[in-house]
């Protein structure tokens, strides 16, 4: 499988695209988009990291090892969102009447996983690295629209690969992103 070839399906969200999770052959996508994943959010970290503190070590072999750490320390955070999200996204399709399955869900999420690699290091832009009291506009605008667009792509992942009516697949995945909103709320000091 070309990955090449089906970026363009990753973006759109076809039922062809989710049918590869449910034939058991998306596993290889799924590492990728992690990896892309990991390396943009790890890269948005580098990035506030250098503002914040531009005494930040970047000359000499540090020039690899500082950006490199990142990178890894965001791949291992998109791991771990990962699973969180994996447990999230069972639940909802267990409560809504799918058939659940950890390793479909796995494949299901890293075939959503494309408007994550925009998503995630803009809302960390947006949260850590902000100087104002608000999320200036030319950072909001992206947000919104990209959440759209994951909004989509992760209620088709339902419909196709849970087997949800579109309705059910919209409040099931309501209700994920109030959950998931609500206990980072919880924890927020």
């Amino acid at each position: 499988m070309n990955y090449t070839k089906i970026l363009p399906e990753l973006i759109s969200g076809s039922d062809e695209l989710f049918q590869l999770a449910l034939d058991g052959k998306a596993r290889i996508i799924l590492m990728i988009n992690l990896t892309i994943l990991g390396i943009s959010y790890g890269l948005s970290n580098l990035y506030g990291a250098l503002i914040q503190s531009p005494d930040l070590p970047m000359q000499g072999q540090f020039a690899l090892i500082t950006p490199l750490m990142f990178c890894l320390f965001g791949i291992f955070t998109m791991i771990g969102a990962l699973l969180g999200l994996t447990l999230i996204y069972w639940s909802a399709a267990k409560a809504f009447g799918g058939p659940g399955g950890f390793g479909l869900i796995m494949d299901l999420i890293g075939l959503t996983a494309v408007p994550f690699w925009f998503l995630a290091p803009l809302i960390n832009l947006a949260l850590n690295f902000n100087q104002s009291e608000t999320v200036p506009l030319f950072l909001l605008i992206p947000i919104v629209l990209i959440f759209v667009w994951s909004f989509k792509l992760v209620r088709q992942s339902l419909v196709v690969g849970q087997g949800l009516s579109e309705g059910r697949a919209t409040l099931a995945l309501a209700c994920m992103w109030i959950f998931s909103i609500s206990a980072v709320y919880v924890f927020i000091p």
